[in-house]
């Protein structure tokens, strides 16, 4: 225990000298956090909006009305042909476009079909489809209220009543997605990194072969240099969840113990990554290589940016094998839905799984590389 405690210290007198990395350590949670939290919004809204009205009656300005009153677009001109809506969307004045038939309104009363369609610029396939749906919506509403007064009846006593209530995302943020989900993202980032380099950074200067003919034991050698980034693994972990709670306002539903116990085996994990990286790479510049080339299908198939469900079943199997994926899910449980132990045991032990898988591996690899 000597031994271990001497090399921990070692590692961390080392770490302070290195003063940059020290600033990383709190700079990258607070950046990416700060950054994620605030640019990333899936709920667009003021879309610029250019109206081709060839009705100009009461019902296509309603129509317009109800439109913007959703606050998702935002009428910047009004155009006189079809001609100058499609300049509108080529040069980007507007990413939407509604045109109204010039018997709209006159259709509306009259029982026939009161014909409209929004042009949307679906280069950006999430603002269009946002677009559409809200207009489809909007329309949608207009269509019930014109068919409830042609029968008779109120709104209120309609014959099905469909009521939405959105359950641990009531506000419908996407920040409150979002964030609980970086925890693993940040994790993953600075620890595969900082592990795959520093390992590679001692034997490039010949101080991990100088210990491996110390006393030291091959464990104790591993152990101590994994030490000093789990503590930074955990000083991140607290600042995104501080960052999370007290500067977005997401409360944590869930046990903040189990949250941190997870979080040591997911830690655990990546750290087990980087240290097998650190095996297979002779530099510090393919250890970085590496390392870029495994955080990309962390991000995008971990189920932070896409959902799983969604993508094709190869790469569906291929997101099981990696951790920050049950991660994810461990913390979006408990964060958002006030989840334990007894509903999230599945992914918790697919976590534990891997963990050890990946460990056993990284240890093997080092033995066998330092022998």
């Amino acid at each position: 225990m000597r031994r271990l405690l001497a090399l921990t210290w070692k590692e961390f007198m080392q770490l302070k000298r290195d003063r940059l990395t020290l600033r990383m350590i709190i700079l990258i949670p607070l950046m990416q956090t700060l950054v994620f939290g605030y640019a990333i919004n899936y709920d667009v809204k003021h879309l610029k909006t250019v109206v081709l009205d060839e009705s100009r009656s009461y019902d296509s300005r309603e129509l317009v009305a109800r439109l913007t009153a959703s606050q998702y677009f935002e009428v910047v001109g009004r155009v006189d042909s079809m001609r100058d809506l499609q300049t509108a969307l080529d040069s980007s004045t507007a990413a939407v476009g509604l045109v109204i038939d010039r018997d709209y309104g006159a259709n509306r009363h009259r029982g026939k079909p009161a014909e409209a369609f929004l042009v949307v610029n679906a280069s950006d396939t999430t603002t269009a489809s946002q677009a559409m749906s809200i207009a489809s919506g909007v329309a949608t509403q207009l269509s019930i209220q014109t068919l409830a007064r042609r029968a008779g009846w109120r709104e209120s006593a309609l014959p099905v009543d469909l009521r939405v209530r959105p359950w641990y995302n009531p506000d419908l943020r996407t920040a409150t997605f979002v964030i609980p989900g970086l925890l693993a993202i940040i994790l993953t980032f600075t620890l595969i990194q900082f592990t795959a380099g520093a390992i590679v950074r001692e034997r490039e200067m010949g101080t991990l072969e100088q210990l491996q003919v110390t006393p030291v034991t091959r464990t104790q050698l591993i152990l101590g240099k994994l030490m000093p980034f789990i503590v930074i693994g955990y000083v991140q972990l607290t600042v995104t969840v501080l960052l999370m709670r007290f500067l977005f306002r997401i409360p944590i539903m869930g046990s903040v113990l189990l949250l941190y116990g997870v979080g040591f085996l997911f830690i655990a994990a990546v750290l087990g990554l980087g240290m097998l990286l650190s095996t297979i790479a002779q530099t510090q510049r393919q250890a970085q290589q590496l390392s870029m080339m495994f955080l990309l299908p962390f991000v995008f198939l971990s189920g932070y940016v896409f959902p799983i469900d969604g993508m094709p079943m190869v790469f569906q199997v291929i997101s099981r094998l990696i951790p920050a994926r049950y991660f994810i899910d461990v913390v979006r449980g408990i964060v958002l839905r006030g989840a334990g132990v007894a509903e999230l045991w599945v992914p918790i032990a697919w976590l534990a799984f891997y963990t050890c898988a990946i460990i056993g591996l990284a240890v093997f690899r080092f033995r066998k590389t330092s022998g």
